[in-house]
């Protein structure tokens, strides 16, 4: 065999293995439209906390017709979900990633809904990437080359700018420190929940 052949094959064959590599580390955003309560209309996560208060309007994180920007005593929670076989009451979770929620007692009937049905196709509410979880800013934030710190993230503090690109998979979305003056780095998103 002449070298240039072997040098060829040697070249199909790595390229081969770099590709196998980046196809084994890719792998798919999981999207999730989140659930606060089971079919039956029972919490479908855990209760720590009760308050009475009522719900003005629809979601500012998350366009789904169950899900409501409700307030409580001194507290706004965005997002709160409905069930219709648990009427009076709506869930507030801390996050999606949690199984706990804040029960508020309706003082008044829910009305001025969203009108989108729970589904994938949307915004996400929250994500995760590899190093954090973030969830989205339903008041006024920065700009940065043209897009809004849409997520805050927990662990390091970094902010995800925009909404997740879903051209490749994993989705993926820009991540810097709020401070930021340019975006450069893009993260990958491992974990959507609408």
């Amino acid at each position: 065999m002449s070298r240039a052949k072997l040098a060829l094959l040697i070249a199909i064959g790595a390229s081969t293995a770099l590709a196998g590599a980046a196809s084994a580390g890719s792998t798919p955003t999981r999207a999730i439209i989140y659930q606060a309560f089971a079919s039956t209309g029972k919490p479908a996560v855990h209760v720590t906390t009760t308050s009475r208060g009522h719900c003005a309007g629809g979601s500012a994180a998350t366009s789904r017709s169950d899900a409501w920007r409700c307030f409580a005593g001194n507290f706004v929670y965005d997002p709160c979900f409905s069930s219709s076989k648990a009427p009076g009451i709506v869930l507030c979770p801390v996050a999606p990633w949690t199984a706990s929620a804040t029960e508020v007692k309706l003082t008044a009937r829910l009305s001025g809904a969203n009108t989108g049905k729970p589904s994938t196709s949307g915004h996400p509410w929250a994500l995760a990437t590899p190093s954090d979880k973030c969830v989205l800013a339903t008041g006024a934030t920065r700009i940065l080359d043209h897009l809004r710190a849409n997520y805050y993230c927990q662990t390091t503090k970094n902010v995800l700018w925009g909404f997740p690109s879903r051209k490749s998979e994993p989705w993926t979305i820009y991540s810097a420190p709020g401070t930021a003056s340019k975006l450069t780095r893009k993260v990958a998103v491992r974990v959507a929940w609408f």
